[in-house]
């Protein structure tokens, strides 16, 4: 990968590396050849300078002889300082030509540059030899004159002589010597001149050359950035997910995905925070979380893969969810992060936000499959425990009910016009609880949760009030689902061979009675958190026929439901109240005489209280507060028994609170002919009496239609 690398390194910039090898391969040469003739030059400038005062010095020395020889003639005695004078100018001259042999440093010259005798030409070294030649007899002369004590005319007269004639020859050679330096000094000026701009104009076009290359590679690096961010915004706009870049401080990227504001379904804007954007979409303790995570990721040494299962945004429920229609819906967005590296530090991450709310539906649709599954076994083994004809029966039952039902629908939706669907809910509703119950009470708990789903369904048809024909295909639907339920524990009792791995069956009508109800009750009491215990004394039961049987079995089991789900009290309750921790439910029956059967049911909860009856009857928008106010304790009483008024607080649960139980009971005994009385009071008890004939009767008329005597106690 490495050399992969270095080739494409070298490919890319190749050009501009040779241009710039060039452009130093030119200052080097162009540097050396300026020092050099830099150098020539001022050793040639020294030169010229020094043969110009040699000349200037033979001069002086001539001029200073003559004015010595003039003093002798006038009989006055040469002054020190012309001798002095001479002395100085012979040794400066000597001293130059030995240095234009030797090299070096004049002594009269120490602060110029030495003269180097491998950089003098043939002409300076031949002119100098020259001078030699001439000066040498010459100083010879003027020695001997400055070697005597005094001044000797005789000496000095040698001397000026032969200086006169030598001097013009003489200055010839100073003079060629100045002159020859000059020129070459001309020469070697102009040759750097020539080096200097030779030089500047290869590295104007070195650098204009490598001006063009760059601008060629830019021109290229444009477009393979401007092909980058095509591709890039190509990806952007085409992936389903919403891609952002988020920085340490929880800004979002100036690049992302077209698809991120429709995935999070709100406005996204580089710089803003995602700690800001989750804020109104997940919940407060999953925001603290989600910046705690985004801190871990952004440490040092921190492998994102070992903290993924830390991450709170991993398949979470967001607010503010839509099916595109402008219907609400729960959605699930998921969140992944992937850390941006910058040498060993983190300074971005990646994040991938897609809709999960599909996987998610998914996977909740099979864990609920698999947990009705799960069920569904269980239930059918539940069957083998029970008395297969009293199963048989109840399905025999349920069957008759349900064509009942769908019957009634059928001949609402011929009618059309006119039809009181909200008065079918009622039956209907009192229908599916009333089988319900009876499912429970056998421990079915496939049926009773279809009709519990039944219900849910009928709550809201029932609440809204206004019901349209079109709200009663619905029901259709879990006519199907209890219709195939009710044939799969058939066709399983069939295959099992019916009788062959049951428990003993209720042989006596008191049992067939209570069937179950003990199982019933201790359910609802733990799901509640509460305790119960039944007491049957059941008597008289033996000349009751079947169908009343059955009406007090449906009776029964309602108000066994209501006395544990609402008039039982939770153990600490009744601990407070000095009561047992168990609640008891009491069951009796006997034979009233004239030719009826009586069922009582007593519980010592915590009764009803009428003030919550009215406050039920208030909630429900049945009933405005005139009304309310204007109802004597016992009519405000006898209203529990309306469909859809119910006490539960909490707005009911699958056992209770729906307020149906009690307009189940109503229409049991209004269709047995039977009457029913309550006593109750506050924090005691609550008992129901209800007494049915025991011969076939026909149903009561209308103006029974609000019961019978009831005893009110409060």
């Amino acid at each position: 990968m490495k050399d992969k690398n270095a080739d494409s390194f070298w490919k890319r910039y190749s050009a501009l590396l040779a241009a710039l090898a060039v452009s130093l391969l030119i200052a080097a040469v162009m540097t050396v050849l300026s020092v050099r003739l830099g150098e020539r030059i001022g050793q040639g400038v020294v030169i010229r300078d020094v043969g110009g005062k040699q000349r200037t010095a033979s001069q002086i020395g001539l001029r200073v002889m003559l004015e010595m020889e003039r003093d002798l003639r006038n009989g006055e005695v040469p002054s020190p300082d012309l001798m002095k004078e001479l002395r100085d100018r012979t040794t400066r001259i000597n001293n130059t030509i030995n240095a234009f042999y030797k090299g070096g440093t004049i002594p009269e010259e120490a602060g110029k540059k030495p003269l180097e005798p491998d950089g003098f030409s043939d002409e300076i070294v031949r002119t100098n030899q020259e001078i030699d030649k001439i000066w040498r007899p010459y100083n010879e002369r003027i020695q001997r004159v400055l070697a005597a004590p005094a001044p000797d005319p005789a000496l000095l007269a040698e001397a000026i002589s032969y200086g006169r004639t030598a001097i013009v020859e003489l200055q010839s050679k100073f003079t060629t010597l100045v002159d020859k330096t000059q020129t070459q000094n001309e020469v070697d000026s102009h040759d750097l001149t020539l080096v200097q701009n030779v030089g500047a104009g290869l590295l104007l076009l070195n650098f204009l050359f490598t001006i063009f290359v760059a601008l060629g590679r830019l021109r290229a690096g444009d477009r393979a950035v401007a092909q980058s961010h095509k591709q890039t915004d190509d990806i952007l706009a085409t992936v389903k997910e919403g891609l952002f870049l988020v920085s340490s401080d929880f800004s979002i990227g100036a690049q992302m995905s077209r698809a991120l504001p429709e995935v999070m379904q709100r406005r996204i804007e580089p710089g803003m925070s995602l700690i800001e954007v989750l804020r109104p979409m997940v919940a407060a303790s999953t925001l603290e979380a989600t910046r705690d995570y985004l801190g871990l990721l952004f440490g040092k040494r921190v492998k994102e893969n070992l903290v993924a299962s830390l991450n709170p945004l991993s398949e979470v429920p967001v607010a503010g969810g839509s099916d595109g229609r402008g219907q609400a819906q729960p959605r699930y967005l998921n969140f992944q992060f992937n850390s941006v590296q910058e040498g060993e530090g983190t300074v971005h991450l990646l994040v991938t936000v897609s809709d999960a709310t599909e996987r998610v539906r998914l996977t909740q649709e099979i864990a609920a499959a698999k947990t009705r599954t799960r069920e569904e076994m269980e239930s059918l083994l539940r069957v083998l425990s029970r008395d297969s004809a009293e199963v048989r029966f109840f399905l025999h039952r349920i069957g008759v009910v349900l064509e009942r039902i769908n019957d009634d629908l059928r001949q609402a939706a011929a009618r059309r016009g006119g039809t009181d669907y909200l008065e079918l809910v009622h039956a209907i509703f009192r229908d599916v609880h009333s089988l319900k119950s009876e499912a429970a009470a056998l421990n079915l708990e496939m049926l009773e949760a279809l009709a519990h789903n039944f219900e849910v369904d009928l709550i809201g048809l029932r609440d809204r009030g206004e019901v349209e024909g079109s709200d009663m295909v619905k029901m259709t639907v879990h006519l199907d689902d209890m219709f195939e339920c009710a044939a799969t524990i058939r066709e399983f009792l069939d295959r099992i061979g019916g009788d062959a791995a049951r428990a003993p069956a209720a042989t006596t009508p008191a049992q067939r009675l209570v069937e179950g109800w003990s199982g019933l009750a201790e359910r609802i009491a733990h799901d509640q958190g509460k305790q119960v215990r039944l007491q049957m004394q059941l008597e008289g039961l033996e000349r009751v026929p079947a169908e009343t049987l059955t009406a007090l079995r449906a009776i029964g089991l309602q108000l066994l439901r209501n006395a544990v789900a609402h008039g039982i009290e939770p153990a600490q309750e009744r601990a407070a109240l000095g009561k047992p921790a168990a609640g008891a439910i009491a069951f009796r029956s006997a034979d009233a005489g004239s030719r009826q059967i009586e069922l009582s049911v007593r519980d010592d909860g915590r009764g009803i209280d009428v003030a919550r009856v009215r406050a039920a009857l208030a909630a429900s928008g049945r009933y405005t507060q005139e009304q309310i106010e204007a109802l004597s304790d016992r009519d405000a009483m006898m209203k529990i028994f309306e469909p859809g008024v119910s006490t539960a607080a909490d707005g009911g649960d699958r056992d209770a609170g729906h307020g149906v139980g009690m307009d189940v009971v109503m229409k049991q005994v209004r269709a047995m002919a039977g009457t029913i009385s309550m006593s109750t009071k506050v924090g005691a008890y609550t008992e129901f009496r209800i007494r049915l004939p025991v011969a076939e009767a026909k149903p009561a008329p209308a103006a029974a239609a609000d019961g019978g005597d009831f005893q009110l106690t409060f």
